[in-house]
C-alpha cells in the first residue's frame, strides 16, 4: 500500500524528492522509515531513475569574459544611478506643472490677476499725475511740515513720560517699596511699549539728524543724541572750551 502510495505521487510530481519530503508531503501517511524502505524497493524494481550530469559539459568562462561581464554590471549600473536621476528630475518638473493652474481655471484666473492690477493702478493714479503728464503730490510742504512737527511733539511726550517712569520706580526700587518689578507694574496697571511703538522707535522717523556745524572754520559733526532713552549729550560749555584752547597753546 505504501509503495503505491510512494510510486503514484512520484508519478504525478514527475521530480526527485528526499525522503523527508515524501513522506511531509503525503501528510505523513507514509513513515519516513517506511518511506526510506519503499524508496529503495523502487530503485531496485527500478520504479524510478537517478539521473546523474556530467559536469564537464557545463559551459565555463574563461577570466577575460568574466572580467567583461564584471565590466558590463559596473557599466549598467552606472547607467542606473543615471537614469534613477533623470527619473528624480523629471519628477520635480511633472510636479511643478501639476501645481500650476489648470486649463479650465486659467481663464478666472487671468480675470482675477487683471482685477486685482486694476486695484493697484487706481491706488498709484495720484502719485503718477492726471491725465496731461503733469505730477500730482498728494501732501503740500506745508502739511509735510505739520505731520512732522506733530510727530516730534508727541514722540518727546511719549519719551519725557518714559524718563519720568523709570526715575520714578528707580526711587521707589532703592527706598524698598518695590521689590519686584512685574508685580508692581501688573497691580498699578502700567502698560509698556508694545512691539508697534518698538518698531516706531528703532525706525526711520526716531533716527537722531546730524547737522553738522561749523567751529572755527572746520565743520565738526554733533555727538549723536541719545534720543532712545530721552536724554541728549550736550555739548562743552564756554569754559571747558577755554580750558582746552589755552591746554592747546601751552
Amino acid at each position: 500500500m505504501g509503495t503505491k502510495m510512494v510510486l503514484n505521487y512520484m508519478r504525478d510530481t514527475n521530480r526527485p524528492y528526499a525522503n523527508a519530503d515524501v513522506s511531509a508531503n503525503l501528510k505523513n501517511r507514509v513513515p519516513k522509515a517506511a518511506a526510506v524502505k519503499v524508496l529503495a524497493t523502487l530503485a531496485g524494481e527500478s520504479g524510478y531513475f537517478l539521473l546523474l550530469h556530467d559536469l564537464s559539459l557545463l559551459e565555463v568562462h574563461a577570466p577575460e569574459e568574466l572580467a567583461s561581464l564584471d565590466q558590463q554590471i559596473k557599466d549598467t549600473k552606472a547607467d542606473l544611478e543615471e537614469q534613477r536621476r533623470l527619473l528624480k528630475q523629471l519628477q520635480t518638473e511633472l510636479h511643478n506643472k501639476e501645481a500650476l493652474p489648470k486649463t479650465v481655471v486659467l481663464s478666472s484666473e487671468i480675470d482675477r490677476v487683471k482685477s486685482e492690477n486694476e486695484i493697484t493702478l487706481k491706488a498709484l493714479l495720484p502719485f503718477r499725475g492726471d491725465s496731461n503728464g503733469t505730477p500730482v503730490n498728494p501732501l503740500s510742504a506745508e502739511d509735510t511740515k505739520r505731520i512732522d512737527a506733530e510727530f516730534n511733539k508727541w514722540r518727546k511726550e511719549w519719551v519725557d513720560r518714559r524718563k519720568v517712569y523709570k526715575e520714578i520706580l528707580g526711587m521707589l526700587s532703592e527706598g524698598g517699596q518695590v521689590s519686584d518689578k512685574a508685580t508692581f507694574e501688573e497691580d498699578q496697571g502700567i502698560t509698556l511699549d508694545d512691539d508697534d511703538a518698538l518698531e516706531v522707535e528703532q525706525g526711520e522717523f526716531c533716527k537722531p539728524t546730524a547737522m553738522p556745524r561749523k567751529t572755527g572754520g572746520t565743520m565738526v559733526l554733533p555727538t549723536k543724541r541719545a534720543v532712545s532713552s530721552g536724554t541728549a549729550t550736550a555739548p562743552p560749555s564756554q569754559e571747558e572750551g577755554g580750558k582746552k584752547k589755552k591746554a592747546k597753546k601751552a
